[in-house]
C-alpha cells in the first residue's frame, strides 16, 4: 500500500532533517523531496513550523508505538521497570535514527518542538522521587545509557563491534529491570 501524501511529507522531510538539521527544513526543499508540488505540501502543512512539528509528533508517535509494541501488553497493566525497559529496547534497538538525533537536537531551541519530547518521557520514564531507591537510580541510569547508545551510533562513534554492542545492551536491560538489589 503507498503511503498516503502526507506521511510521504513527513518521511522526505526526517530524510532532510538527518541531512542538514530540522531548522534548515524548508517547504521547497520537503515538497521536491517527497515528489510534490509546494503547493501539495502546503495543503498539509500551510507553514514550516507546522511542518516541522509534525516531523517531531510523527518521530515520537513511532518511538511510542515501538515501545508500546515492546512492552507486549497495555500500558496501564506495565509497571516503571517495564517501561524503562521498553524505552531503552526501542532507543537501544534499530528505531532511534541519526535523524531522530538530528530532529531531536534541533527541537532544543525551540519549546513547541520539544514539547513531544518530553510528554513522550513523561509517559514512558516518568520523574523519579525525591529521594530514589537504587533500583529507580538503575532505570535512569539504563535511560541515560540507551540515550547515549543512541548517540553513539548516530554519530559513529562507538569504536566497538556487534559483540561489544550486544554486551553493552543486555547491561542497560539489566539495569532496567533491576530490583536495586545492590546496597
Amino acid at each position: 500500500m503507498r503511503p498516503s501524501s502526507r506521511t510521504a511529507i513527513l518521511r522526505a522531510a526526517v530524510r532532510l532533517a538527518e541531512r542538514s538539521g530540522i531548522a534548515s527544513l524548508t517547504l521547497d526543499a520537503a515538497a521536491q523531496e517527497a515528489g510534490l508540488s509546494k503547493g501539495g505540501l502546503i495543503y498539509h502543512f500551510a507553514t514550516k513550523e507546522q511542518l516541522m512539528l509534525a516531523v517531531v509528533e510523527h518521530i515520537t508517535g513511532c518511538w511510542d508505538e515501538e515501545m508500546c509494541a515492546a512492552l507486549g501488553k497495555p500500558f496501564e497493566e506495565a509497571g516503571p521497570a517495564e517501561r524503562v525497559v521498553a524505552y531503552t529496547t526501542v532507543v537501544a534497538g534499530s528505531t532511534a535514527s541519526r535523524a531522530d538525533l538530528a530532529v531531536l537536537v534541533d527541537s532544543v531551541h525551540d519549546a513547541s518542538l520539544l514539547a513531544p519530547w518530553h510528554a513522550l518521557l513523561s509517559k514512558w520514564i516518568g520523574s523519579p522521587p525525591a529521594r530514589p531507591r537504587p533500583a529507580e537510580v538503575d532505570r535512569v541510569v539504563a535511560r541515560l545509557a540507551a540515550d547515549g547508545l543512541w548517540m553513539a551510533e548516530a554519530t559513529d562513534t562507538t569504536g566497538f563491534g556487534a559483540s561489544m554492542r550486544t554486551a553493552v545492551v543486555a547491561r542497560i536491560g539489566e539495569l532496567a529491570c533491576s530490583e536495586g538489589s545492590r546496597a
